[in-house]
C-alpha cells in the first residue's frame, strides 16, 4: 500500500428522517416540549437551560451517570422506534467485533440495546455546551428538532490526545475537531467516549435536541 493512509477512523453515523417518520416524531416531541413548559417541569431538561441546572444532581462518585427518562416519561414511542432502528444501522456498518467473529472477543448472541436515560436540550440565544464525554454507555446520540449552522451543531474532538500536545500533523485531513451541522429530525449517534460539545446558539430562536445513551441488554456470549 503507498501514498497516503488515513488510520484508526472514529465512526459517526447520521441517519436523517424520512417522508414516513418525520412530521410524526416532530409533533411528538413538540407537544412534549410544550408540556414541559406549560408545567414547568424540568426534571428531564438539561443543565443548560435557565433554571434547570439544579433540577437535580445526578453524577455519581463512580463516574457520569444519568438518570432522566425523557422518552419513558413522555412515551416519546415514535421517537424511540427511530432511535432504535438507527443503532442496529449503525452497529452494523461499524461491524463491531464484539458482534462478529473475532479471535479474541466473544460474539453476543442477538445483541438488544436498550436506551438507558434520555433528556431535552434547550439552548437559548449565547448557550453553548462545553466538551464532556458519555463513558459509561457504548453509544450516545442526539435527535435533533430544531437546528441550523447559526443555532450550533454538535463539534467533535479528535480522540487523538496527541494532537493536542504536538503541530504535525494537524491540518484538514487530521483536525483538533469537526463540526457537523445536522438537519432537523436527524439522528447523529457516536461512541460514548468520544469527547463532544455544542457551538453557541446566535440566534433569538432556541436550538433543541433530545440526548440519550445505549447500552447492550443483554452480554450473553458464545
Amino acid at each position: 500500500m503507498y501514498g497516503l493512509i488515513n488510520l484508526f477512523p472514529t465512526p459517526i453515523y447520521r441517519e436523517p428522517a424520512t417522508n414516513q417518520n418525520y412530521d410524526i416524531t416532530q409533533i411528538e416531541i413538540r407537544d412534549c416540549l410544550n408540556k414541559i413548559k406549560e408545567e414547568d417541569d424540568l426534571e428531564c431538561v438539561s443543565h443548560l437551560y435557565k433554571d434547570a441546572g439544579e433540577r437535580k444532581k445526578s453524577r455519581s462518585e463512580s463516574g457520569y451517570y444519568i438518570s432522566d427518562q425523557l422518552i419513558e416519561k413522555y412515551s416519546l414511542k415514535n421517537l424511540e422506534e427511530r432511535i432504535y432502528k438507527a443503532v442496529d444501522h449503525y452497529i452494523q456498518l461499524t461491524q463491531w467485533s464484539l458482534l462478529t467473529s473475532s479471535p479474541i472477543l466473544n460474539v453476543v448472541k442477538n445483541p438488544k440495546f436498550k436506551i438507558k436515560n434520555s433528556w431535552i436540550n434547550i439552548a437559548e440565544k449565547n448557550v453553548c455546551h462545553d466538551y464532556h464525554v458519555h463513558p459509561q454507555y457504548t453509544i450516545s446520540g442526539v435527535y435533533y428538532f430544531r437546528v441550523s449552522a447559526d443555532q450550533g451543531g454538535i463539534q467533535f474532538r479528535n480522540p487523538n490526545i496527541m494532537l493536542e500536545n504536538c503541530y504535525f500533523p494537524e491540518g484538514p485531513r487530521s483536525p483538533q475537531s469537526i463540526e457537523l451541522i445536522p438537519r432537523d429530525g436527524d439522528i447523529v449517534l457516536f461512541p460514548g467516549w468520544l469527547a463532544h460539545s455544542t457551538i453557541k446558539n446566535i440566534t433569538d430562536e432556541e436550538r433543541i435536541s433530545v440526548a440519550f445513551n445505549l447500552d447492550l441488554e443483554n452480554q450473553t456470549q458464545t
